[in-house]
């Protein structure tokens, strides 16, 4: 440090920075910046270095080994995994297994309705589907309805198809005729013309089916006009005992023995399905030896 008088008389004092290594005496020299102080580590820095070491490498080994209570719970997450995937295969089985007793279908009986026009074919076929009686007569081409019913305590089908009965359509009588497993050839007792035609109807499904035992029933529809009968009760008789088939009179307007007709020629076309069913298997008896049915009023 110096002290120099300035120009108006006042004392100056130079602060100067000197050198303690024998540097030039009024030369200024900058500070030398000076290094950071070096860390001196204690035994106490040490030993907390070495327990985080310690404590790090044993997280990471903890890691890459899974500790026992892992080992346990991971073996139980496997074995509840078997154990719903063997539910879960049995629970499938069992569905399937459910799925293959399931009831079949119920069976269908396909019955076909023929007699000349006008005799009340559609009437019956209406009042035994929905219960209604339709006074007025439209000439049929060919209708077809199917309805669930209880035969004998057990759920079928019934296919009814209603013909036409006029010689316009004869040509293609025979293509409904091939698919029917029983028929029902209505007349009407008050026009003996019907009643006659019913032996043509009888040879023309004889023909197509060639088999004398197709369940059959003979029907006298309008039995509610029996002032107006035309065909005797004894006569129908008669031809029906030389078909060997049954003979019913009905009437679709009072709803008389319409329900009978109908399960009546179910239980035929059931009874012939299962013994064609047996006849099939080589179980079954001649089916030439059958039993006759015999005619009844109602």
């Amino acid at each position: 440090m110096s002290t120099m008088s300035g120009v108006d008389g006042t004392r100056v004092t130079n602060r100067s920075s000197y050198s303690r290594d024998g540097r030039t005496p009024g030369v200024y020299y900058p500070a030398d910046p000076q290094p950071p102080p070096r860390a001196h580590h204690s035994a106490s820095t040490r030993t907390r270095k070495e327990a985080w070491s310690g404590l790090v490498t044993r997280v990471v080994t903890s890691l890459r080994r899974p500790l026992p209570r892992v080992r346990r719970y991971l073996a139980l997450l496997t074995g509840s995994s078997t154990s719903a995937a063997s539910t879960t295969t049995a629970s499938n089985t069992t569905t399937m297994s459910g799925a293959k007793k399931n009831p079949p279908a119920p069976a269908l009986h396909k019955v076909i309705m023929v007699g000349s026009g006008g005799v009340g074919k559609s009437a019956l076929t209406l009042q035994f589907m929905y219960d209604e009686f339709v006074e007025d007569y439209e000439p049929t081409k060919a209708d077809s309805y199917r309805k669930k019913v209880v035969l004998d305590g057990e759920e079928v089908q019934i296919d009814i198809l209603d013909t036409a009965g006029q010689e316009d359509y004869a040509a293609i009588r025979d293509n409904y005729f091939r698919s029917g497993e029983g028929f029902l050839c209505v007349f009407s007792i008050t026009e003996d013309d019907s009643f006659q035609a019913t032996q043509e109807f009888r040879e023309q499904i004889l023909r197509v089916k060639n088999d004398e035992h197709i369940p059959f029933l003979l029907v006298g529809n309008k039995a509610d006009l029996t002032e107006r009968r035309k065909v005797s009760e004894a006569e129908a008789k008669n031809r029906a005992s030389q078909w060997g088939v049954p003979y019913v009179e009905t009437s679709a307007k009072t709803r008389a023995n319409v329900d009978k007709v109908f399960y009546d020629l179910m239980r035929e076309i059931r009874s012939r399905k299962l013994e064609d069913n047996k006849n099939t298997n080589g179980k079954g008896k001649d089916p030439g030896k059958r039993k006759k049915h015999k005619c009844c009023i109602l």
